[in-house]
């Protein structure tokens, strides 16, 4: 349910990107935070899984948690607790979760591989004022999944769905539970049977379409990943996300609204104006645990994001020309 404060703040920040503003009256509505960028999965597009060595690992406390959450609660509608690890690593997920959707009234989703859960967590998930779990199995039977989640065991992860459906029906829980299939080229004909094996467990699936490496797909040339990640791209062309021909992608973003709406936190505090990008500390518009996040929104390095994508003149170059350099983003 949005109150006056969220309602009033979505309207400044529409007027603001209509209006070309690029230092803000509003803040961001959505907040991406990454609890822990630790992962026990080796997935070969994903940084983590790749053990990117530019980017140190670690796990945010709790609290160091709650301040961020206490002064933007007044705006957030939703906040999605994941990005570049496993959540389920760490140990205070749900006192996370439970402090955001209790205390502040705002809509939590986490993505988890679901390949460990202890029972407190099993009982703590369904019970936190979790709105959405997204579960990521990129096959139907082991021989596909492991392709892509090295290391997973596809029946553990069956096996947590269905240890969570139960505890859902014994608290009489409204938390969504939603198995999300990446479509690659190894697993594009195991899709029917996903199907067939969600609607056994009781969960909704959703077909998500795939991306080159994750951080070459923000800081390399579209051409230059297409070739070096063909192996992955699927045929199917509603999953495939690319025009192999043109060695182009089929729909770029083509106006950017994510440093007007939403922001990202890493689990060192380092902001980042979207959860798309990797979060090497040269690209980050500042610390959290630092400095005041309402100056780190309207410094120097937001604002000269927010002109990239304005096409207004500016002569700080952040994260933002980058990705418009390199394609992901046309206008």
């Amino acid at each position: 349910m949005f109150n006056l404060s969220h309602r009033i703040n979505r309207v400044l920040i529409k007027l603001s990107y209509r209006l070309g503003i690029s230092k803000l009256a509003s803040m961001p509505k959505m907040l991406n935070l990454d609890p822990t960028n630790h992962c026990d999965l080796k997935c070969p597009l994903c940084p983590t899984g790749l053990k990117d060595k530019t980017v140190e690992r670690g796990s945010m406390k709790l609290e160091q948690f709650k301040p961020v959450i206490d002064r933007l609660g007044k705006y957030l509608q939703s906040i999605n607790l994941y990005s570049w690890g496993e959540p389920l690593l760490h140990k205070s997920l749900v006192d996370m979760i439970s402090h955001a959707a209790k205390n502040h009234k705002i809509r939590t989703i986490t993505s988890v591989h679901l390949g460990n859960l202890s029972d407190d967590q099993v009982e703590g998930l369904v019970t936190s004022g979790l709105d959405k779990l997204i579960v990521s199995v990129d096959g139907a039977t082991q021989e596909v999944y492991e392709i892509y989640r090295v290391g997973g065991n596809i029946e553990k992860v069956f096996t947590n769905m269905k240890r969570l459906i139960e505890a859902k029906k014994r608290h009489n829980s409204n938390l969504n539970i939603v198995w999300n299939y990446l479509v690659m080229k190894q697993n594009e004909h195991q899709m029917d049977m996903a199907r067939e094996r969600a609607k056994e467990i009781g969960v909704e699936i959703t077909f998500s379409i795939m991306r080159t490496n994750l951080k070459d797909d923000i800081l390399g040339k579209v051409e230059d990943n297409i070739e070096k990640d063909a192996q992955w791209i699927p045929e199917n062309p509603d999953f495939n996300p690319y025009d192999l021909a043109k060695k182009e992608r089929k729909n770029p973003i083509t106006f950017c609204k994510r440093p007007w709406m939403e922001t990202f936190v890493n689990w060192n505090g380092d902001v980042f104006p979207c959860g798309c990008v990797v979060t090497e500390s040269k690209y980050s518009m500042g610390n959290v645990f630092e400095k005041d996040f309402k100056d780190i929104w309207n410094g120097d390095k937001y604002i000269a994001a927010r002109k990239e994508l304005l096409d207004q003149p500016n002569e700080l170059e952040t994260i933002c020309h980058l990705c418009k350099a390199n394609g992901y983003y046309t206008p």
